[in-house]
């Protein structure tokens, strides 16, 4: 029986990881926080993002308070932000549009340029156009999508 890593490495093809080692160039970026309550999900989004950069500090939280919680503890900190999130819309306890909308309220989405991209395992046309219609918000995609179409879209935005 596999863990959620060995099921994970799995995912990850052997292509794709030689694909991560020289086609992308992420320097810009110096933390990404995963915000989703599946694990094996946060595991393979990590696995991708270190891959394309392993010095990245990649952070994980497991639902929107979580999340929060750990954007008020680098405010607290004079710390940096994280430059990309990767925000589900569907979470037990506090989910991605709950999550954006205390983000604004807290007046974490003033200041930096960030990226929000949203995932959702069933995007309904009402649920892209209420996450595009926040500015925080870059993307609305597919939950489901392979370990290569979420290499290509982080490559999108940065």
């Amino acid at each position: 029986m596999f863990g959620c890593e060995d099921l994970v490495n799995r995912l990850i093809s052997d292509d794709l990881n030689g694909r991560l080692l020289g086609v992308l160039m992420i320097d810009q970026l110096n933390r990404v926080l995963l915000i989703d309550d599946d694990e094996v999900t946060n595991i393979m989004h990590r696995r991708v993002i270190e891959k394309m950069r392993p010095a990245l500090e990649v952070n994980v939280a497991t639902d929107g308070n979580a999340a929060l919680d750990l954007l008020e503890g680098y405010i607290a900190e004079d710390s940096s932000f994280p430059d990309l999130i990767v925000l589900d819309v569907n979470m037990p306890g506090m989910g991605g549009f709950e999550f954006l909308d205390e983000y604004v309220v807290r007046g974490m989405g003033t200041s930096g340029k960030r990226i929000i991209l949203m995932l959702s395992s069933s995007v309904q046309e009402a649920q892209k156009e209420r996450a595009m219609a926040n500015p925080n918000v870059h993307s609305v995609v597919d939950k489901l999508m392979s370990p290569e179409n979420f290499l290509e879209l982080v490559d999108e935005f940065i």
